[in-house]
């Protein structure tokens, strides 16, 4: 919608532009709908110049109104589009015929701006009328009563000029004689608003889409002139240093904005630069700077600036959903605990395999860490960042192992996912494979890995189409895949396209001063709102040192769980030794049960945390058994018998339980 409003200063004036508005409004229907103009007539004659301003939309496109009225708004400092309504040569002509008309002989006092005065000297003569130019120059009202005092003066019993002249001269007894604004004058005024509405509705649409741009955008934006007056102070800037800017108070020095710091400094600086750390009271910024530049000439410049905290925080997130696919490698050499001899040498040998891009066999017991190895190494690597995509061998069968590494097309077999899915190797495109118990492959699908790590494209199944991968293939074996080559279970030829680089990866047994190392890290993991982490003693350690350790730290990792749990659940029974947890020894929960001076209070405990669990939940679900039972994960019929035997009513203020269990599946 264009808005264009008129300041009228007598009836007739209103009335002509309303017909003119609407006679140009019908010419211009081929440009665009009439819905999309509006025209406001404010009417001036009987208010003062603020009561009028105070009238006016502030978001009108344009305004159209007499030069006395335009010098006043320009005065109050509104800087509404104007469009001034000139007084035309005929317009002047008119108004003097009408005094020669009404006041014949009578002198004649005109008053108004050097412009309307040009040539008066000639239209007098030609009229043989008595006038006398009185020029205007601020257009004030105290100008204006200075000016008809002095034509007063001078013998002037007639004041021609504008609406607040004439209403002054009234005042003093005068004559007055409003100079009206011909039809033509305000045709063509109305004609020239409408192409300036047209036009600063167009850039006002442009500028407020500019700013909601600036205004969203996540960095910071600062732009200056070249004297370093800020011309822009977007939100994500007030919010990143936090500084509260209003609008009015852009255009002011940066030096009024910003405390000293380096990002001051940096700003008023000459020349750009990128990627800068800034600091800028306790915040630590990165920050680039770019010229404005017009025809090569520079006239400011744009600062944009973010929170190297909050890019940390986004890159962590970013790393979260990545990691959420599951195809990145989050374990480091770091991450593998050990201060034995033999697994810093063999953390060394992987360290130093990871630099090269070549296939890795890692060799060990189940539960001695390979796909921990697995994930440092690629982590280590050239290809570090890249995915890293890993599937164990032993858990599918051959049908759907070959489909999972390969992928398909569509409808490549019963069941096959519409629009085919991608294999393990396209998604390890430019990162690494995990094969884990690679040895579990059968013969058979041995000869179709060989050919895609040998050629390193791939081919899914169900299509004829030959996809390029580059993928580095980290492997592992629980088995001594010399033996199943010699029994024929292994292919030789796969193995040595894997075996490129071999790493051993010491059983427990064989590192056993890392035990201790290692079972502290577990428990702390499980106990992480208690102080509480008993000193092992040596009887204890020596135990622990002696068993065997078939389940390498897979195991020792179970027991330090089993530990955690029963040191969490009754901190105040007597502490049994972590060997204690190990399978086939009689502790933990074994030892509790036997403990009778403890089994009542326990039992008691025990029964309070269920009441309170399950009072908890019908409080939380209303009341609704059908919900908290799915809640719990048991049946509606399990959870009314627990009710009952805890004595529970079930509903609020309500004493007793119902006779029967509700019927299943209600």
């Amino acid at each position: 919608m264009f808005k264009m409003v008129f300041v009228a200063l007598y009836p007739e004036m209103a009335r002509i532009a309303r017909e003119e508005f609407a006679s140009q409004l019908m010419a211009r229907q081929g440009e665009s709908s009439r819905a999309e103009y509006s025209f406001y007539v404010i009417d001036a004659e009987s208010r003062s110049t603020d009561e009028v301003i105070h009238e006016l939309k502030e978001d009108c496109d344009v305004l159209i109104a007499r030069g006395g009225f335009v010098h006043d708004l320009h005065a109050k400092g509104y800087v509404i589009p104007v469009v001034e309504i000139q007084i035309a040569g005929s317009d002047l002509i008119r108004a003097l015929k009408k005094a020669q008309l009404h006041f014949p002989s009578t002198p004649v006092g005109i008053i108004g701006s050097d412009n309307m005065l040009t040539g008066i000297g000639q239209v007098s003569q030609a009229l043989d009328l008595c006038i006398r130019p009185y020029c205007l120059k601020a257009n004030t009202m105290v100008e204006v009563k200075s000016i008809v005092d002095e034509a007063e003066k001078d013998g002037m019993r007639v004041i021609l000029g504008g609406l607040k002249t004439t209403k002054y001269a009234i005042s003093r007894g005068l004559k007055p004689l409003l100079l009206e604004s011909g039809r033509e004058s305000i045709r063509h005024a109305i004609s020239q608003a409408f192409r300036i509405a047209r036009s600063n509705h167009i850039e006002r649409q442009k500028a407020q889409t500019y700013k909601t741009i600036i205004d969203s955008a996540y960095e910071g934006i600062i732009v200056v002139n070249q004297a370093n007056r800020i011309i822009m102070f977007n939100n994500a800037a007030r919010r990143i240093l936090g500084l509260y800017i209003r609008e009015e108070y852009e255009n002011i020095p940066i030096d009024a904005v910003l405390p000293e710091s380096e990002l001051k400094t940096a700003a008023k600086r000459n020349g750009e630069f990128f990627n800068e750390v800034l600091r800028f009271n306790n915040l630590q910024l990165s920050v680039n700077k770019v010229d404005l530049r017009l025809d090569g000439e520079i006239f400011g410049a744009v600062l944009t600036l973010q929170d190297i905290t909050k890019i940390e925080e986004m890159e962590r997130k970013i790393r979260g959903l990545v990691f959420s696919s599951g195809h990145t490698a989050k374990y480091r050499f770091n991450d593998i605990i050990g201060s034995s001899a033999v697994i810093q040498e063999t953390k060394e040998i992987a360290r130093l395999y990871a630099k090269h891009d070549s296939n890795i066999l890692l060799v060990g017991e189940t539960g001695t860490g390979k796909e921990l190895f697995a994930q440092s190494i690629h982590n280590a690597g050239a290809r570090a960042g890249q995915p890293f995509v890993a599937v164990n061998c032993a858990t599918l069968q051959d049908n759907l192992l070959e489909s999972e590494l390969f992928g398909y097309s569509d409808g490549a077999f019963t069941g096959a996912r519409k629009g085919g899915k991608k294999g393990l190797f396209e998604l390890a495109h430019n990162g690494s494979i995990f094969l884990d118990e690679v040895s579990e492959i059968s013969t058979a699908l041995q000869a179709r890995l060989l050919r895609v790590i040998q050629e390193q494209e791939v081919r899914r199944l169900g299509h004829d189409r030959i996809i390029p991968i580059n993928v580095r293939v980290l492997s592992s074996s629980n088995r001594d895949l010399g033996d199943l080559i010699r029994e024929g279970r292994f292919r030789r030829d796969l193995y040595y396209r894997l075996n490129v680089f071999r790493i051993d990866i010491p059983p427990l047994r064989e590192r056993k001063q890392d035990i201790m190392l290692i079972a502290n890290h577990y428990i702390r993991g499980s106990i992480k709102e208690t102080v509480f982490i008993e000193r092992v003693g040596s009887a204890d350690e020596e135990a622990l040192k002696q068993y065997d350790w078939p389940g390498n730290i897979r195991e020792l990792k179970n027991i330090c769980e089993r530990y955690a749990a029963y040191r969490i659940s009754f901190p105040e029974s007597s502490v049994h030794p972590l060997s204690s947890f190990i399978d086939g020894t009689k502790g933990g929960w074994e030892v509790l049960r036997e403990t009778s001076p403890n089994q009542q209070g326990i039992k008691e405990r025990m029964r309070e945390s269920e009441s309170s669990l399950i009072t908890a939940y019908l409080r939380e679900y209303g009341y609704n058994r059908g919900k908290v039972a799915e809640k719990l994960g048991i049946s509606r019929q399990t959870l009314w018998r627990r009710m009952k035997r805890l004595g529970l009513n079930g509903e609020e203020n309500q004493h007793a339980l119902p006779a029967a269990p509700p019927p299943a599946g209600r």
